[in-house]
């Protein structure tokens, strides 16, 4: 997925000086692709490069006299991982005044933050270079050359609906933060939701539940009760926390609980000693001894509130797409196995209903009431079962009368919440690519194409040769190693 990331300074600097800041930004190695294109058409319209900078200086004073677009409106700088791109607003145009710095970069890219504060350094140091020089057409606000101060962050956009959803979440309803009275490590929640996203996992655990919730004890002596979960599943979930086992040991005379161990293990143990009842004298090893399962209430309320299919999402939203933890929000959904997310894709507001089981027409009316309060553009509706025919068509309906009012919404079904990465990265490769082809506008009439499309096209390509490089490097490194056994 394409980042982008913004710096804006009120900084202004007009005509030639623009050039000759372009200029000074290659004399530092970065090449401004939109320059050289012009420079390398001005050579082959001359045949030579002798007279190239007349030409463009020339082309530059009548854009300046005729009061059209610009020369230059900007560049854009291209690296193998990020690309940079630097725009000079128009102050002619009302708002357009000052400079923007920024980076384009996909998700894993190392340090573009740093990346985009040591461009906008050498922006800087073009700008004061340039005005120091004078006599070029360059001219800056303010008082003398500017200081790296003057750049500032520009916050990303954020819709109302999505502020108005993250301020009103109860708490992180991704998982529980407790155990056993303990915190819960990352490690933990992450062994936690691999565990949940096995459907017998949970349905041992709904059973267990269930159980408990009748006042029925499941004892494993005695056949688990009609739960039927082999000995690795619960020696799992014990080890997750999500259920307590235990041996009770009890006086066959007087019918009291003597005492409760955490296993068999245990109890044979303290059988090994020739161990008595305290109570009528008997060994120990011929007293009532029953295994016992019960789910705790770390299990009850991940099944319940669908904490875990949300702690799921929001680590591939964060790990496999690259959101930032500041662009995710969650809440509780007040009915049963679900639990409802929103997320910020460049500035457009993702809604996620999730819903642990199937979504009947009852559960696509409450996402659709949620979508309505959180105006969100894009409806995400992700389901660990199937999505019933009629929540499927009031949900497609739905979409349908808002684009006819003008209103689109995209409305995503997904059945597995395993398969919704693949799914969502295309949505958010598509409104990053809108965004960036929004965000580069002013830079399409100097190019005479869409700079944000290109540089979209740029990624997916050197994305592509990357996997091959690699590929070729494995297939390299096996033959290599194949010929080393001869």
């Amino acid at each position: 997925m394409l980042f982008i990331e913004n710096r804006i300074s009120d900084q202004t600097i007009d005509g030639a000086g623009r050039i000759a800041v372009l200029e000074k930004l290659q004399d530092k190695g970065l090449v401004p692709l939109i320059r050289s294109a012009r420079l390398h058409s001005f050579e082959l319209a001359l045949f030579g490069p002798e007279r190239v900078r007349e030409l463009e200086r020339q082309l530059a004073a009548r854009a300046e006299t005729d009061g059209d677009t610009p020369y230059v409106s900007g560049d854009v700088f291209c690296f193998e991982d990020a690309t940079l791109f630097l725009i000079f607003g128009d102050p002619r145009e009302a708002g357009a005044g000052g400079l923007r710095a920024g980076i384009v970069y996909r998700d894993g890219a190392a340090d573009p933050q740093q990346t985009l504060e040591a461009f906008c350094r050498n922006v800087q140091d073009a700008l004061d270079a340039t005005t120091r020089a004078g006599g070029n057409g360059a001219s800056a606000e303010g008082n003398g050359a500017a200081t790296g101060d003057e750049w500032q962050a520009l916050e990303p956009r954020v819709s109302e609906g999505f502020k108005r959803f993250a301020s009103a979440r109860e708490g992180d309803a991704s998982a529980p933060s407790h155990a056993g009275g303990r915190a819960l490590t990352e490690t933990e929640r992450a062994r936690i939701v691999r565990l949940l996203e096995e459907d017998e996992t949970r349905s041992v655990l709904r059973q267990l539940i269930e159980a408990r919730d009748d006042g029925r004890t499941v004892n494993l002596s005695q056949g688990g009760g009609g739960v039927e979960a082999n000995e690795g599943l619960l020696d799992n979930l014990a080890g997750a926390s999500l259920v307590k086992r235990e041996v009770v040991v009890s006086c066959r005379k007087q019918g009291r609980a003597l005492f409760r161990l955490p296993s068999m293990d245990a109890f044979q143990m303290v059988t090994s000693t020739n161990a008595t009842c305290s109570e009528c004298g008997t060994m120990l090893a011929d007293e009532r001894v029953e295994e016992l399962v019960t789910p705790t209430e770390l299990a009850a309320t991940m099944l319940k509130e669908g904490s875990w299919m949300a702690s799921r999402l929001r680590t591939l939203l964060q790990e496999e797409l690259g959101l930032p933890e500041s662009a995710i929000a969650i809440r509780a959904a007040s009915v049963e196995g679900e639990a409802q997310m929103m997320s910020n894709v460049s500035g457009e507001p993702f809604l996620f209903y999730l819903r642990d089981g199937d979504v009947s027409a009852a559960n696509a009316r409450r996402a659709l009431e949620l979508q309505s309060e959180t105006d969100a553009a894009h409806l995400v509706v992700i389901a660990t079962g199937k999505i019933q025919d009629e929540g499927r068509v009031r949900l497609r309906e739905h979409a349908r009368r808002r684009a006819q009012r003008g209103s689109e919404v995209e409305v995503m079904l997904v059945e597995g919440i395993e398969g919704a990465g693949a799914e969502l990265r295309h949505a958010f490769e598509r409104v990053a690519q809108r965004t960036l082809a929004a965000e580069l506008y002013p830079l399409d009439a100097s190019l005479g194409l869409s700079v944000g499309q290109m540089i979209a096209a740029r990624f997916r390509l050197m994305q592509k040769s990357g996997a091959l490089r690699d590929l070729a490097a494995s297939a390299a490194a096996t033959l290599t190693g194949n010929l080393r056994e001869f």
